[in-house]
């Protein structure tokens, strides 16, 4: 009877520990977060990072993922949205800030403004002030920075040496990277060109930017719809003759692939050119993979006087709409963990990418972190150092990718071996113009 008895309670105990492990499995919230990474170093961070949230909210799992190989953007985004078209939307998705205006209009993200707790919102005093301007629309935050970049230049400190230059005092402004190129190439040292940078609207805009000037009207798109693109303007007119410079004289050269910042970075570190223009999230691997000795200094200035400072590039994390309260909650909180001081910086130390705040950046600067690493010091003191005004919180444009197509293929024209006149470039780029205000047209008259 005892056995009976002891066999019906342990019975019973299992049932009841079955019953509760169940229950606390109903009780997992479960979230996607969709990035662009699927290289063997970034993912790596991103995890460390996530398995110390499950630690702190031990009811909430985190998926992250890439959907694409490529780390292209626009497909993550664009799936992202079909996805969500399907009832399967991820939770959090890396979205690139050119695609600002789109995620915006197209309705499917909740304002990261609207979800954050009123200790999350005090938190943003900490942020960057030029870095979160890009992030508000209308009055909104509507995502957290996160992936920040800027564009630096690279240059091999040995090449520097043998032609007959100070590799400690490298070119500052335009003027100073031709008279560079002049000596590097006479000294015949068997590259193929001087200089390579992507084939992309990216630089041209941080050089609008430099000179405290406009990529779009209407406040760079902030105030309202951007209408007009400055394609002629001054300033990408200064951009363009010297890039068509460099080209005439077989200074500069790119893979002939769009945005190709991988293969042009390879170019480099091959020593097809011993200087290069790209980003600084590749800072890591440039100095992991440089097979010489390798300098980083700031991005070129158009002239002495152009200090206004760069961009904000590079990404942020926003949350997709159509979750339950609790997934919403989750996702908001993680977001807000994501990009917390202590992982602010585990994400600057691992991967390049810039800290998004202030915290950071003092942290980091105590503890001699950059008198130790000095190249992260460049791309961090030149965000630091760049004022907060509409120019360098960067275009907001509806039709990012149609709008800035128009002026590859107009660089792309000009860049054709030949030196053209100034007044032969401007026509081009006046021609671009129209065909990129053409296409704002269209997309404004969507969400009018």
């Amino acid at each position: 009877m005892n056995k009976i008895l002891t066999s019906l309670l342990l019975i019973f105990s299992l049932g009841l520990l079955l019953a509760v492990q169940v229950a606390a499995q109903d009780d997992i919230i479960e979230i996607n977060f969709v990035h662009i990474f699927s290289d063997d170093l970034r993912p790596l961070v991103i995890q460390e990072i996530i398995d110390e949230f499950e630690t702190i909210y031990p009811n909430v799992r985190v998926n992250s993922y890439s959907t694409n190989a490529d780390s292209d953007y626009n497909e993550i985004f664009l799936s992202a949205l079909d996805n969500a078209d399907l009832g399967q939307a991820p939770n959090v998705v890396q979205v690139e800030s050119g695609l600002t205006q789109q995620a915006v209009d197209f309705g499917y993200f909740v304002p990261i403004s609207e979800l954050a707790t009123e200790e999350q919102l005090a938190s943003l005093d900490d942020i960057l002030p030029s870095v979160l301007g890009s992030y508000v629309i209308d009055g909104q935050l509507w995502g957290l920075p996160w992936n920040l970049s800027n564009p630096i230049m690279y240059y091999n400190t040995d090449a520097f040496e043998a032609a007959g230059l100070d590799p400690d005092d490298p070119p500052r402004t335009f003027a100073d990277v031709t008279a560079a190129c002049e000596a590097l190439m006479a000294a015949d040292l068997g590259f193929d060109a001087c200089v390579n940078w992507p084939m992309s609207t990216w630089f041209i805009e941080q050089w609008v930017s430099m000179g405290n000037a406009l990529f779009v009207n209407n406040g760079n798109g902030r105030d309202a719809r951007a209408t007009e693109v400055f394609f002629d303007s001054d300033e990408v007119l200064d951009a363009m003759v010297w890039w068509d410079e460099l080209d005439a004289n077989g200074f500069y050269t790119y893979t002939g692939r769009i945005g190709d910042n991988n293969g042009e970075g390879v170019a480099f570190l091959t020593q097809r050119t011993p200087i290069h223009i790209n980003s600084s999230a590749g800072l890591t691997l440039f100095q992991n993979f440089a097979q010489f000795g390798l300098g980083v200094t700031y991005l070129p200035l158009p002239h002495e006087d152009a200090t206004n400072g760069v961009t904000v590039g590079g990404g942020g994390v926003w949350v997709m709409i159509d979750q339950t309260e609790e997934e919403m909650r989750a996702s908001a909180d993680f977001v807000f963990f994501l990009t917390s001081t202590a992982n602010d910086i585990k994400w600057h130390q691992g991967t390049g990418y810039i800290p998004i705040r202030e915290s950071s950046y003092n942290q980091l600067v105590d503890e001699g972190y950059y008198d130790e690493n000095p190249f992260f010091f460049v791309p961090v003191t030149q965000l630091v150092e760049s004022q907060a005004n509409v120019a360098t919180a960067g275009a907001v444009i509806g039709p990012s990718t149609e709008v800035r197509n128009q002026l590859i293929a107009a660089s792309q024209q000009i860049l054709d071996g030949n030196l053209q006149t100034r007044d032969e470039i401007r026509a081009i780029l006046t021609t671009a113009r129209g065909r990129a205000e053409a296409e704002l047209l269209d997309y404004n008259l969507d969400f009018e």
